[in-house]
């Protein structure tokens, strides 16, 4: 099994474009062959982008702990185009999960593998601590 806590920041990822075979030498013209800021699931917990996640994955779910200080959440699935579907915590009442900490940071996000099933997460937050389990398909596609 693998477990282990998670800093978005500990180890920082290079993003490079690659350039186009087809280009000359006279065109300073790159083609991006991939956009790393994009990918199709993704999850969005209610805390600064700094602090640190509790990440849990079995062969049945990923499963992410961080402490919290509100009372009922619900996890809503967002599509933001199609195919790109964003999962974000909410209190029950459809308002936003106060954010404590800088504000000036950004949210902290984790990029879900494809064989993920966003529409059945769920989320509780009781004893100070928000529990988001997010399913995996029983057959993993290659």
């Amino acid at each position: 099994m693998f477990e282990k806590t998670v800093n978005p920041f500990a180890a920082k990822r290079s993003q490079r474009s690659m350039v186009s075979s087809t280009s000359t030498p006279s065109s300073n013209a790159k083609k991006l062959l991939r956009l790393p800021h994009v990918f199709a699931k993704i999850l969005e917990l209610p805390f600064p982008s700094d602090d640190d996640v509790f990440v849990e994955e079995r062969p049945q779910f990923y499963r992410f702990v961080a402490s919290c200080n509100a009372g009922g959440v619900r996890p809503l699935a967002i599509e933001i185009l199609p195919g790109i579907t964003k999962i974000v915590i909410k209190r029950m009442d459809g308002g936003d999960v106060a954010v404590e900490g800088n504000p000036g940071l950004g949210q902290w996000r984790f990029r879900l593998p494809p064989w993920t099933q966003p529409e059945m997460v769920t989320a509780v937050c009781s004893g100070g601590k928000l529990v988001v389990t997010v399913p995996k398909t029983k057959i993993r596609p290659n």
